[in-house]
């Protein structure tokens, strides 16, 4: 009975360190699963719970299944070190996570709003506005990063970090979208899980909302006579790490897509 007492002590430390490790890693997903629900607000799932409290219980967790590892390798390798590496992997995968975030948001600029053409600013209609609320980010005709947010960009307008970092945030020169067409758009909007508020000759409006935390982007398409411009902007005010130029870059391409005829511009002979 003597002998068995520290393999049996190691056994109940390594399945504690999983417990630990899975009670972390439900608590992130409970809390993702809320904040995309609603049930709690935005600052206080992902701000507050997930980037506040969670790295703490992730490093906690990470460190009980280190040490749980070694006394399992020492004491039962057999029947603990499985339970223990479970705990480490999935600890790891988590503090992986965080690592990856915070490294997305060094790559990308802090800001969550692109278009493509800044010299004539994309706006949304009233009800559209009204939609998004009071605490949205404000949707501004030429937005710039203050100057105490960023090193790199702090200063810069929009305009221009869009021009470095969204290349593909360019206007539809050339292109005729007739109002027979606007349909087809819908279609390839919604077949990518966006929400159409709502279409005009001239105008589409619609809400896209990530799978994880429910965060939503609002996309509004002009159309004119000889061109096409999207604008796709956040509704909180956060670093979107690249979603938004995803964004607009992606229904540029479904317009591009469709059978819409190029405009001649040359001249015609009589």
């Amino acid at each position: 009975m003597t002998a068995r007492k520290p393999g049996k002590k190691g056994l109940a430390f390594a399945h504690l360190s999983f417990m630990v490790s899975v009670v972390t890693f439900l608590f992130l997903l409970g809390t993702m699963m809320l904040t995309h629900l609603e049930y709690i607000s935005t600052d206080l799932g992902f701000g507050t719970l997930t980037l506040g409290i969670g790295p703490r219980m992730v490093m906690a967790a990470l460190a009980v299944a280190g040490i749980s590892l070694l006394i399992s390798l020492f004491m039962c390798p057999r029947r603990c070190a499985p339970w223990a590496l479970a705990s480490v992997v999935l600890s790891g995968a988590m503090l992986g996570g965080y690592a990856w975030y915070h490294k997305e948001l060094k790559d990308n600029p802090p800001i969550a709003d692109v278009a493509t053409n800044w010299d004539r600013p994309l706006s949304f209609s009233d009800k559209f506005m009204s939609l998004r609320g009071d605490n949205a980010l404000p949707v501004e005709d030429l937005p710039r990063v203050p100057k105490n947010e960023s090193i790199q960009w702090g200063g810069k307008t929009l305009a221009a970090i869009n021009e470095e970092t969204c290349p593909a945030a360019k206007t539809l020169q050339d292109r005729i979208v007739s109002e027979d067409q606007i349909p087809a758009i819908v279609k390839a909007l919604k077949a990518k899980h966006y929400v159409v508020f709502g279409t005009s000759p001239w105008r589409i409006e619609a809400t896209y909302q990530d799978n994880f935390y429910g965060f939503k982007s609002d996309i509004v398409i002009r159309i004119d006579p000889r061109s096409v411009d999207v604008r796709s902007i956040s509704r909180i005010k956060m670093p979107d790490l690249g979603a938004n130029c995803r964004r607009v870059t992606e229904v540029l391409n479904i317009i591009k897509a469709l059978p819409m005829p190029a405009v001649n511009s040359a001249p015609q002979n009589d």
